[in-house]
């Protein structure tokens, strides 16, 4: 397979260079608008700001190739969308998709879980530029290991198209875009924000064309905070460097390198139980870090990573772009947990290499999109002195073909995807059709329905979304509907890290509508984001789960922001200020493997939040979080931080 992969990407390599039959480098003086703003993303929230660069080219100038995005019925979550938002991680940029849920450990750093159209760990496909950044061993991802502000936007793919990327057979995928740019002059920004128990992150990027033909951008990012409970420090270090070469304005190549080093505390939470036995008040101890005590107070784990990308994006032919990645994937996770009656150490690697293959071509008003993912993977799990090592090889191809009106009004799509695990010997394969309807930027409707195949059930399994997207006049309104089926795992301790031995999992349905709704009048605006989760079938073959609730998801949630926002002071300052609302709806959560699940009471919580950009090169932030002081917590038993105040500055400086 690995052969027959390199040999397709070898011939439209080839085909892409030697189709030059002049210097694309020598260019009229001329003002030219990058091909992929042509990409109409019909459920977009805007065209990330990558895709926007309009580059004025000059005699013997070069042309940047922006990456684009996997489908052009995705909704993008664009860096303008985020950057008034005081957000701590990766994770908070999510917020904004309308069928969105974190369920939050409360101390800052964990590895909180994130579910996006119903689906959390194990379900969703994290990619960075196209390549899965999943944990090897569980699927899922810890979201702080992800550079926040390396992130130009976010693609989140409708969930019939799902299974489409990567190849584990996700039913969700959601696509981080980097920041890819150049600029004649250095680039530098830096961003700083504090807040208690030392709470700290520093940012740095510069980024410079080094020569005509070569640009370098070089980034490190530092966060750290203090332990309030018993071991709930957290710290991470994160540096990513990329070397981007222009052959020419058909084929640019970059390679890049990312590091992760990041340590900790895993306490599983306060242990209520225990709680229960020492206090007479237990319900209002929880929320006292000095007397709660904790489930774990010694589990630490540490995580490294070195990872490594060699990349292509190129236009081999009119109508077409070839993006061609290979990669290097380097994960340790090491666990310690050191007691008088019990003693856990335990390591996971990981090292995994492959390809990932996106080539798109159009012809007035037929699409061809080509999908390909190759991965040899190796595994290595040691548990104190016994070692357990694995191999294997996972391999994905499919496409896309679509067909619209002559004005892009109306579009068609039929796309299919096989593929292929070693270690258990396992093949699957979806098919799938979505409609597009677009009118005038005004209104779009998107409609989808695939078909896949699930290990652990030996039939079909359905997905099916449908959605509105209108704006006009200062209103923008964002309507979806889903219902997915999908394999839900639970770890030991609630945590999303298993131990293999006493992890489980079980299937369930899950249906919902998701709503965001925008409106802008005078210097006032209104954002709001709203999602309902309906009772879900369900199978298990666990006796005592007989609701048919989702786990871990709120019947209700709703996120409501009222805000100040206009230009300011000549235009200099643009401000956004106001106050946003959160509740969240009654959860039946999972606690762990022995008292398997409880119901977390519905919580709400106010905050004032000031983002103020000045001339567009600067940003302060300030917010004041938890406005009444709320003790409540969203997974048992974690509280939620308490009131506090939180300020930082980014800044473009030295331009």
């Amino acid at each position: 397979m690995l052969k027959h992969f390199i040999s397709i990407s070898f011939f439209l390599f080839s085909s892409l260079i030697y189709s030059q039959n002049t210097d694309s480098l020598l260019v009229s003086d001329s003002t030219k608008t990058i091909d992929s703003l042509k990409t109409v993303l019909a459920d977009s929230t805007e065209i990330p700001d990558s895709l926007r660069k309009v580059v004025t080219a000059k005699r013997d100038t070069v042309l940047p190739i922006q990456g684009h995005p996997l489908t052009d019925v995705s909704t993008i979550i664009n860096k303008r969308t985020f950057l008034f938002t005081n957000y701590r991680y990766t994770g908070d940029l999510l917020r904004s998709f309308s069928i969105n849920f974190i369920k939050d450990l409360g101390f800052i750093g964990q590895q909180h879980e994130t579910f996006i159209y119903g689906v959390g760990n194990n379900g969703i496909s994290f990619l960075q530029d196209g390549i899965l950044l999943n944990n090897r061993f569980t699927n899922s991802l810890d979201l702080n290991l992800v550079q926040s502000e390396d992130i130009d936007s976010i693609e989140v793919v409708p969930s019939p198209r799902g299974f489409l990327y990567g190849p584990y057979n996700s039913p969700v995928t959601v696509n981080f875009i980097t920041r890819d740019f150049i600029s004649d002059e250095p680039y530098s920004r830096i961003k700083y924000y504090e807040g208690p128990d030392g709470e700290a992150m520093i940012d740095g990027k510069f980024n410079s064309r080094i020569m005509k033909r070569w640009n370098l951008s070089l980034q490190a990012t530092n966060r750290t905070v203090d332990e309030t409970y018993t071991n709930s420090e957290f710290g991470i270090w994160q540096v990513n460097t990329k070397l981007k070469y222009f052959l020419s304005n058909s084929v640019n190549i970059s390679g890049s390198y990312y590091f992760v080093s990041a340590n900790q505390g895993l306490n599983g939470g306060v242990d209520y139980d225990s709680l229960t036995q020492i206090s007479n008040d237990p319900n209002t101890d929880l929320y006292d870090p000095v007397t709660a005590p904790v489930l774990n107070p010694n589990r630490t784990l540490d995580v490294t990573q070195h990872n490594f990308s060699l990349r292509t994006l190129a236009k081999p032919f009119d109508n077409s772009k070839l993006d061609l990645s290979f990669y290097y994937r380097y994960n340790l996770d090491e666990y310690r947990d050191f007691e008088d009656s019990l003693n856990i150490m335990y390591d996971k690697r990981s090292k995994a290499y492959g390809a990932a293959l996106n080539y798109v071509y159009t012809y007035d008003i037929l699409t061809l999109q080509l999908l390909g993912d190759y991965e040899n993977l190796n595994k290595d799990f040691s548990e104190n002195s016994s070692v357990y090592n694995s191999d294997e090889e996972r391999y994905s191809y499919g496409g896309l073909f679509s067909i619209s009106t002559s004005d892009k009004v109306f579009q068609i799509s039929l796309f299919y995807n096989q593929g292929y695990r070693e270690i258990w010997d396992y093949d699957h394969n979806l098919v799938g059709i979505d409609l597009k309807y677009s009118f005038k930027d005004i209104i779009s409707l998107y409609a989808g329905y695939s078909l896949r195949d699930e290990i652990w059930k030996n039939e079909k399994v359905p997905s099916f979304e449908a959605g509105l997207r209108c704006q006009y006049s200062g209103l923008t309104i964002d309507l979806k509907y889903f219902s997915n089926e999908y394999l839900n795992y639970y770890f030991w301790l609630g945590g999303p890290e298993p131990i293999p031995a006493v992890s489980f999992d079980y299937h369930e349905r899950v249906k919902a509508f998701g709503l965001n709704l925008n409106f802008k009048h005078w210097l006032l605006l209104l954002e709001t984001n709203t999602s309902y989760y309906f009772k879900s079938e369900e199978s298990t073959s666990l006796e005592y789960y007989v609701d048919n609730r989702p786990h871990n998801l709120p019947k209700f949630q709703f996120i409501g922001g009222l805000y100040v926002n206009d230009l300011f002071f000549d235009n200099n300052l643009n401000l956004k200020a106001g106050f946003k609302f959160y509740y969240t709806g009654e959860i039946k959560s999972y606690i762990n493997y022995w008292s398997g699940s409880t119901y977390v009471s519905s919580s709400n919580k106010l905050d004032f939040t000031l983002a103020g950009e000045i001339r567009g090169a600067a940003i302060f932030y300030f917010i004041w979080e938890n406005l009444f002081g709320n003790q409540y917590y969203i997974t048992a038993y974690y509280p939620m931080p308490e009131r506090n105040i939180r300020f930082g500055l980014a800044w473009e400086l030295f331009n």
